[in-house]
């Protein structure tokens, strides 16, 4: 379909998933989100359990870092004073420190949908929402100590 008022507006189809869930969030935070996705496994034995261990690399994470910035506003970066490797540091490290809030989120997520599950009755939970609680709570903890916070 062609735009009479603005004719060199390109038109992108926008799918939105979950969107209970979405949020005016920091970039940094759902950049941190999507990479703990990267450590689930939902089709395992055991789906409610992270494996950080699938955490993205700092490879990885700069591909992706690069592949945003590009994406959103590499423009600037055509200006010989800004240095796309700092900003890349700079990105990463707001990662982190939004990485323990996405834990949070979803801590609280999964205590709310266990008491979902008690209040109906559901005596065989399709997903073990507690320990998956758990593991976010681990997660938390072990990321505010990384942090110097705990």
């Amino acid at each position: 379909m062609k735009n009479v008022l603005f004719p060199y507006v390109k038109y992108f189809k926008i799918i939105v998933v979950d969107f209970e869930y979405s949020a005016p969030n920091p970039a940094s935070y759902d950049i941190a989100n999507h990479f703990h996705e990267w450590t689930a496994n939902y089709h395992s034995k055991t789906p409610h359990l992270l494996d950080i261990s699938r955490y993205p690399s700092l490879e990885e994470r700069y591909n992706f870092y690069l592949s945003y910035l590009h994406h959103t506003c590499l423009k600037e970066f055509q200006h010989p004073i800004v240095d796309l490797e700092s900003t890349m540091v700079k990105l990463d490290r707001q990662v982190q420190i939004w990485s323990p809030a996405s834990h949070a989120l979803w801590l609280v997520w999964g205590i709310v949908q266990a008491r979902d599950d008690l209040e109906n009755y559901i005596e065989t939970p399709e997903f073990d929402y507690i320990a998956y609680a758990r593991c976010r709570l681990a997660c938390f903890r072990r990321e505010l100590r990384e942090l110097g916070v705990l």
